[in-house]
């Protein structure tokens, strides 16, 4: 987690805003249900929106929280 947050912070600094994290969200299980095929179940789906939308939530709450 404190790698994830560190890497949030910096992000910022290359002009990420917290909007794109859901875009690449969209991204990222678009490439894998294009890659995987049919092994893209509902349950990988859910697996992967999970876990990137845990990812991603510690980075917005780390680069984006009233400090």
């Amino acid at each position: 987690v404190p790698v994830a947050q560190d890497m949030a912070k910096r992000h910022v600094g290359y002009g990420v805003q917290p909007a794109h994290y859901d875009t690449v969200g969209a991204a990222l299980l678009w490439t894998l249900e294009q890659g995987l095929g049919s092994a893209f179940t509902d349950d990988t789906r859910d697996a992967w929106a999970t876990a990137y939308g845990t990812l991603a939530g510690v980075m917005k709450e780390a680069a984006y929280a009233p400090a």
